[in-house]
């Protein structure tokens, strides 16, 4: 009967969200920052008297919603953020807003500003916490209001932030990502294995039993994770998952390890916020362009240098590669392995150009554009698997 109520609900509602939300799917023709990305702003506490790096006031959030706003961003809901992530458009200018730790200051200080503002929002919560909300050392959300938030509107989500592994094992290691020992034995990757999928799985739960909208998406605790944490906690139900490596959100990315942008400290003022955006800003330019090779190393943190006789060389992090001026092959200083260009390097005006293409090659990473700032950078988002 109780959730007849909550479908019977969600239904009537659909109606009034939909109107609602036309300003966002009519994407505004003017004033078009970006486009075919998303910025995913992340937050955790809204309070106006704690002190702490993940804390904000409630004037400073409702004068970042604001500046946003006002400027031409369109806040999204986390299903049109799945549509995209699956192909379908998203608004100019998309932003997503999360939460993490699923603190009741949400209820008491965010919620009522995003209502207000009909602004989507999703808070990844931590479950093991529902069943005695004031026990932790920040009260946490209830079930009766996290109910009362996903069914009042069609734009609160709540989503999984674990059920239990919000805390640090002993040798200081995330619970979701390190090992357990008891009376000095290691838990076998079995155990391991079984640990990540009970605790999703649990979270799926709790969550299911409060509102009938799919529970899939993870925000990782403490952002750590790594291939076998994306295995397991995929194969307990979540299909998109959010770090904190703060970068643009594209939907040629990994929809495990969605970037997003910290908005939660009291040093991000509204126009630092839009800054943060601004300069994350992605056009993956054409495979095809070239690029003048040393400018372009520097911007990417390594270096590129032509002597007098031709020789080229190349470096970034610990590799490096030696090759000639209209030639298109590049030999690794370590191991000797040889790199085909699809495109030789060319000598252009006294300096060496390079097929992007062929560059994203040799360094192994995702190179992208940013026209703000107007140079290149390297992805930290890995690409999704084809």
């Amino acid at each position: 009967m109780f959730m007849r109520k909550l479908v019977v609900k969600a239904v009537a509602l659909s109606i009034f969200g939909l109107g609602m939300l036309l300003p966002s799917l009519q994407a505004a023709k003017t004033n078009v920052l970006y486009k075919d990305q998303v910025a995913v702003i992340m937050y955790h506490h809204v309070d106006d008297d704690a002190k702490s790096a993940g804390t904000i006031t409630t004037k400073l959030f409702e004068d970042q919603l604001t500046y946003l706003k006002n400027k031409g961003y369109q806040f999204i809901t986390l299903q049109q953020f799945r549509d995209y992530m699956q192909g379908a458009k998203v608004p100019h200018n998309a932003v997503l807003v999360t939460f993490d730790d699923g603190y009741e200051s949400f209820y008491v200080n965010a919620y009522p500003i995003l209502k207000h503002m009909r602004i989507p929002a999703v808070n990844f919560v931590i479950t093991g916490d529902l069943e005695n909300p004031l026990a932790s050392y920040i009260p946490s959300l209830s079930k009766d209001e996290i109910v009362e938030m996903t069914t009042d509107t069609n734009f609160i989500d709540a989503q999984c932030h674990s059920n239990s592994f919000h805390y640090k094992l002993p040798d200081g290691s995330a619970a979701l990502l390190g090992r357990i020992v008891t009376d000095d034995k290691k838990e076998t990757e079995e155990q391991y294995k079984q640990r990540v999928l009970g605790d999703t799985q649990a979270c799926v739960a709790k969550l299911g039993e409060l509102y009938p909208g799919p529970i899939d998406a993870y925000a990782y605790p403490f952002g750590f994770y790594d291939n076998k944490t994306i295995d397991y906690i995929g194969q307990g139900g979540m299909k998109y998952a959010f770090t904190i490596v703060p970068e643009m959100a594209t939907r040629d990315e990994d929809p495990m390890q969605i970037p997003r942008i910290n908005a939660g400290n009291s040093a991000v003022t509204p126009e630092v916020l839009d800054s943060s955006i601004m300069r994350r800003i992605v056009a993956p330019a054409p495979s095809s362009q070239e690029v003048p090779l040393a400018d372009t190393m520097n911007q990417l943190g390594g270096k590129a240098a032509a002597a007098a006789d031709g020789t080229v060389t190349i470096q970034y992090q610990s590799g490096q590669w030696t090759g000639t001026a209209n030639a298109n092959k590049l030999t690794a200083r370590a191991g000797g392995k040889t790199i085909t260009l699809q495109k030789p390097l060319v000598l252009k005006n006294n300096k060496v150009f390079i097929a992007l293409k062929d560059l994203e090659t040799v360094i192994g990473a995702q190179i992208v554009y940013n026209p703000t700032v107007q140079s290149f950078s390297v992805r930290q988002t890995p690409a999704a698997k084809k």
